[in-house]
């Protein structure tokens, strides 16, 4: 025992320094030994894992083929042969539920509950009751919907979750069925179950997919209140929905009142809408709004925003051009030619050029970009500027297209260079009828009969001319005086069956050139006789032959034929009457006139030369009133005046003593627009000062165009220097004129006359009326 109990106690002391470390091992293995997960769970769970069931992988192969197929009784079929033995996959859910739906949706509920309560273990959960719910409420059937929904909580006693909630809510919303949407909400709130932000998602996106507008503003403004954020898309997608029911303003300003936010989908969606529509007030507000909020401008905004204030002529636009150029966005040929496009609209001659300049910067110009361009310019009125762009695509190398060639033929007549007309369709192998037209018009700008029948000849090589041709150069004729050659050519046309009523209009604006009334009511008849009816433009050139004899009574003659046909008058009625006014002398037979300018319902603004054709019979008429109400008619209209009509306007004002208005107007047609005034309407500015009593605006006007001295505008500001008693002025620039060679006009050497004798100053009023006398003014 000694010997036994030294060993054990030479064993003890040799494994002292250990014995913590080999506690710790010892209790270790004991833990893990009665410690272990499976140890002690009851043997039958673990046989009823281990016993389940997997769906048969032939059957699924069959219903992920057939599902893929769009085949869904096969689907059905596929899943019948193996639902009882085991519980379907979580990724067939979906196929399976929409093949009941497409195939036999009132089966659904009962064969979809019967499988979850076979594999409850498995199903009965809130994924298998969402999925499910989801298909059936995409598929629009609210019925079928609410018979799952209660078959789920009352049959299989399945816990409502949030998620599920949600399906039900974008189900309703889909179908358009607010009132449901509403119950439901209720129901929820009564179950302690707050609407989620995808719930609301769901729910603006079904009516969204409805058009349904005010309950679509009324969600956002609810989700927006509960402190989610409102998705971006559901904003821009509802103010597209909005803008195709023309409700695009008033959605977007009800949308900023509930402080819902912008973002940059939304703001493209809108300016998109203002570019289509042509809404620059609504477009300046949402550019507004948006660079308060610091929302950047895609490539897509910047288009629709410059082709607004392409069109509106906007000063800022090319503000925002070079923006949009420093923000790195691709600026394409194509975009620039849609912008000169819309600047042809406007007549934006100014940006349009900028545009130019800005493409032969870079890439350099194309065939497309010209033609844009010449656009422009033909738009504006100045086909002489559109004429000299060839040589510039000639020199860049470029070769305009047969389109082209026509359109630059066409200008060359309109600016009056035929011979650049001639030379431009040598270029084109085949000509066709426009162009031919063109060469006869040109022609007839020449009052060239003998070329106009030339061409015509020259069509007959390549095709028969028809009526059109024929007409051009019968029109040829009868500008020309020629009326005996427009005669036998109405022969020539009647033999080839080729006489239309336009024909006979045509000759009939021969005898209204020669204030032939009996011939013109020759050509009347043989319209009659001829089995056709005369039509406005008929009684337009009768009507117009009265107005060139002063012809009242004859005038009233062919308006009572025209009511009595039930022929409108056109805004050319209205203009040849006023062309009548001008000429009558009795005050009776001049208010009938204008009795007929208001009965007639048209509208002066509609078209630019009735405007001031208007415009100057209420100038001469002193009427003041109707001028004042036309020009606010005018201001209400999106016309864009052309240099001319400017001229117009500044008069109109001036009469009125509105020289802010002249200003206006012409800042606008250089600033703005960019158009160089002729002659004639920088007269018209220099008229509207010195009448007004801005002698000395006048002066540094004309002292800042660097203009050549003409008679007209030195006249102008003699009459100025005259009327406000400044003699000396008047006498000066008047000796001026006189070295120059230059002659005054009458109205101002009245008002020399009368200041100097109003002064006393005989001796200047005799020099005065002797120079008058030498220059025929009387």
């Amino acid at each position: 025992m000694s010997v036994l109990s030294q060993q054990i106690t030479t064993m003890m002391e040799n494994f002292a320094p250990s014995w913590v470390e080999l506690c710790f091992l010892f209790f270790f293995g004991m833990g893990f030994v009665f410690i272990q997960p499976n140890r002690h769970r009851p043997k039958k769970q673990a046989k009823k894992v281990s016993s389940a069931q997997l769906f048969d992988t032939k059957l699924k192969k069959t219903l992920e083929t057939e599902a893929a197929a769009g085949n869904a009784a096969k689907v059905l079929e596929a899943w019948r042969a193996g639902q009882a033995k085991a519980a379907i996959p979580k990724d067939l859910i979906k196929p399976v539920v929409q093949a009941f739906v497409d195939t036999e949706p009132e089966a659904l509920v009962r064969e979809i509950v019967e499988h979850i309560q076979l594999h409850r273990d498995l199903l009965l959960n809130s994924f298998t009751g969402t999925t499910t719910l989801d298909v059936v409420a995409r598929s629009g059937n609210i019925k079928l919907m609410e018979d799952l929904w209660h078959a789920f909580q009352h049959e299989l006693r399945l816990k409502r979750t949030n998620a599920m909630c949600d399906v039900m809510l974008g189900g309703f919303a889909s179908a358009g069925v607010s009132g449901k949407v509403r119950e439901f909400i209720k129901l929820m709130q009564q179950n302690k179950f707050n609407l989620s932000p995808r719930g609301y998602s769901l729910v603006i996106k079904g009516f969204l997919k409805n058009g349904m507008l005010d309950d679509v503003l009324e969600y956002i403004a609810q989700m927006k209140q509960s402190g989610h954020a409102v998705p971006a898309f559901a904003v821009a997608q509802f103010l597209r929905i909005a803008g195709d029911a023309s409700r695009a303003a008033e959605m977007y300003s009800l949308l900023k009142d509930k402080g819902v936010a912008m973002q940059e989908e939304s703001v493209t969606v809108m300016l998109d809408y203002c570019a289509r529509h042509f809404n620059p007030k609504l477009a300046l507000q949402v550019e507004k709004d948006a660079r308060a909020a610091n929302i950047p401008f895609s490539s897509h905004a910047y288009d629709s925003l410059l082709k607004i204030y392409a069109q509106d002529c906007n000063s800022d636009a090319a503000k925002v051009f070079e923006e949009m150029q420093k923000s790195g966005h691709n600026i394409s040929d194509g975009f620039c030619v849609g912008l000169l496009a819309r600047c042809a609209d406007g007549k934006f001659l100014s940006f349009a050029e900028e545009i130019a300049d800005f493409i032969r910067a870079g890439p350099g110009m194309s065939i497309a970009a010209y033609s844009a361009l010449m656009k422009v310019y033909a738009y504006s009125g100045l086909y002489g500027k559109a004429c000299d762009l060839y040589d510039r695509i000639l020199e860049d190398g470029l070769e305009p297209d047969s389109m082209m060639y026509g359109c630059l033929m066409k200008f060359a007549v309109e600016c009056g260079r035929t011979k650049l007309s001639e030379q431009l369709s040598e270029k084109v192998q085949v000509l066709d009828v426009q162009n031919y037209m063109s060469l006869i018009r040109a022609a007839g700008r020449d009052h060239d009969v003998d070329r106009a029948f030339a061409v015509i000849k020259r069509m007959r090589q390549h095709k028969e001319p028809d009526a059109i041709a024929y007409n051009s150069v019968l029109d040829v004729c009868v500008n020309a005086g020629a009326m005996q050659r427009a005669h036998q050519l109405i022969e020539e046309m009647k033999e080839l069956r080729l006489l239309d009523i336009i024909s006979y209009n045509t000759l009939l604006k021969g005898y209204c050139n020669t204030k032939d009334l009996a011939g013109a009511k020759a050509v009347c008849e043989d319209i009659v006789a001829a089995g056709m009816a005369p039509n406005d433009v008929s009684y337009n050139c009768m009507l117009n032959i009265a107005a060139s004899l002063g012809n009242f009574g004859e005038a009233s003659k062919v308006l009572a034929n025209m009511e009595q046909r039930g022929i409108k008058p056109d805004h050319y009625t209205v203009s040849i009457m006023l062309k009548l006014l001008k000429k009558l002398k009795g005050t009776k037979d001049a208010s009938k006139c204008l009795e007929f300018l208001d009965r007639s319902g048209i509208e002066p603004c509609c078209d630019e030369i009735l405007m001031n054709t208007v415009l100057e019979t209420y100038m001469q008429l002193r009427d003041y009133g109707r001028l004042e109400s036309l020009l606010q008619s005018f201001e209400e209209t999106s016309m864009r005046p052309s240099v001319p009509t400017y001229g117009s306007i500044i008069k109109a004002y001036a009469c009125l003593k509105r020289v802010d208005k002249c200003w206006f107007y012409w800042g606008q047609m250089q600033g703005q627009r960019g158009l160089q005034p002729t002659e004639i309407v920088f007269g018209c500015m220099l008229d509207a000062l010195v009448s007004n009593g801005e002698v000395d605006e006048a002066v540094k006007l004309f002292d800042g165009a660097n203009l050549k001295p003409n008679p007209v505008l030195c006249s102008i500001l003699i009459k100025g220097f005259s009327n406000s008693q400044q003699p000396m002025r008047a006498m000066q620039l008047w000796q001026d004129m006189r070295r120059q060679g230059m002659k005054m006009n009458t109205a101002a050497y009245n008002a020399m006359v009368d200041v100097q004798a109003k002064l006393g100053n005989m001796d200047e009023v005799s020099e005065i009326l002797q120079h008058m006398a030498e220059d025929d003014c009387k």
